[in-house]
């Protein structure tokens, strides 16, 4: 059984999470609920293949083994998605990945597609590698997040769009697309001959409905599909930097193989093969409907206490992963202000809506939007609950 319940002090380790409260939210004394990993065990059997690697002296330079290979097509079978090995390629993380894809994929100033709001480097993705980034905003409807596929084709003919950067499941809202979405989304992709990558590191971690792959739709859109997926924020293993693409279509992967060669991106290394090998098992499905069973019962606690303590704060309840987006639109006229009440009055550091490209219709609001990472132990939920708890008085100021 994995211990979801017990605090694991990570202050001292250099995590990311914590060593940049000063830098990003002005002061240490936060309780940081933003960057999208967990304060929760790396599962100890994937540990334990770590420990028993490390009883040989030598760490040298590492083949990507058969071994690797098969464990990544077995995991996919498990979403019904078969994968051969030579459709695999490596990558540090799944942003290089789909940040490779822009150059691999598309031309200095050609247009690369991204539906906000939605995960930051998507956004400056194609900025950095000299492309214009189009965007067709999601809509809120009814709670959630949908595609405007009336909007997205049409901006994908009036810029000649060449890429898509798809979140699947998307993040930060959580959404899980249905498979009439993904019918239609694949239709227009593949008359308007637009190649999409699909960013599917969440897909492991479902509350309602079923991931499908995007791949997986029909034979047409596969061929112009890049599938990238990493064992990396089911496991919390990001410090590990592992990713991999899924490219059916040999001319797309010759093209990408030639970006990933020529900034020397070969294969994961020695300690993330030992870990995927580990984390794509049976005990690794296990682990995942343990942890989906915590994560669950963490995003039940959180929907109740806004219900109760902040009725005016909309929870957008997650169908996937452990980020929720909370939505402060009904009290806050100043999104300046709500980031000074999240930071000093209730000492939380979270992620800023206003990164994701959220749009709303309020102006001069900003966003009002703010997303929270669950995947801590109880007692660390319990302790952001009195955070925004302490900071009630200051809300009339909003």
């Amino acid at each position: 059984m994995a211990d979801f319940n017990r605090v694991f002090p990570r202050e001292d380790t250099d995590a990311e999470k914590y060593a940049l409260r000063k830098a990003l939210f002005g002061r240490e004394d936060i309780l940081p609920m933003w960057v999208a990993d967990m304060d929760l065990p790396t599962p100890n059997f994937i540990m334990q293949a770590i420990k028993t690697r490390l009883e040989h002296p030598i760490l040298g330079y590492t083949h990507m083994s058969e071994a690797v290979y098969q464990a990544i097509i077995d995991w996919q079978a498990f979403h019904e998605y078969e994968v051969k090995s030579e459709e695999i390629v490596f990558t540090h993380n799944v942003a290089n990945g789909f940040f490779m894809a822009v150059q691999a994929f598309t031309k200095a100033g050609e247009a690369v597609l991204a539906m906000p709001p939605v995960y930051p480097p998507f956004l400056t993705a194609p900025e950095l590698n000299g492309r214009k980034l189009v965007t067709a905003p999601l809509v809120l409807k009814n709670g959630r997040y949908e595609i405007d596929f009336d909007l997205l084709e049409s901006k994908i003919v009036e810029n000649k769009v060449q890429l898509i950067l798809f979140c699947h499941p998307q993040n930060p809202s959580g959404r899980v697309w249905t498979e009439n979405e993904l019918k239609k989304l694949a239709e227009i992709c593949v008359t308007h001959k637009v190649t999409i990558v699909s960013d599917e590191i969440h897909s492991d971690m479902i509350f309602s409905g079923k991931h499908i792959p995007l791949a997986t739709i029909s034979d047409a859109i596969r061929q112009q599909t890049i599938t990238l997926s990493s064992p990396g924020k089911t496991f919390n293993l990001g410090g590990l930097q592992i990713g991999y693409a899924i490219i059916a279509n040999p001319k797309l992967k010759a093209a990408y193989l030639k970006v990933s060669q020529s900034v020397s991106v070969k294969g994961l290394n020695l300690f993330a093969t030992v870990a995927l090998e580990a984390a794509y098992s049976e005990k690794g499905r296990r682990y995942v409907q343990e942890l989906n069973q915590f994560l669950q019962q963490n995003i039940d606690k959180t929907v109740d206490f806004f219900q109760t303590h902040f009725p005016q704060v909309t929870v957008m309840r997650p169908e996937a992963s452990y980020l929720v987006w909370l939505d402060f639109s009904t009290l806050c006229s100043d999104h300046a202000a709500l980031k000074n009440w999240i930071i000093n009055d209730a000492k939380l550091g979270l992620n800023d809506g206003e990164s994701f490209d959220v749009k709303t219709d309020k102006p001069n609001a900003g966003t009002c939007f703010m997303r929270m990472n669950l995947a801590v132990p109880p007692r660390v939920l319990q302790q952001a609950f009195s955070h925004f708890k302490m900071g009630l008085n200051q809300l009339p100021k909003l």
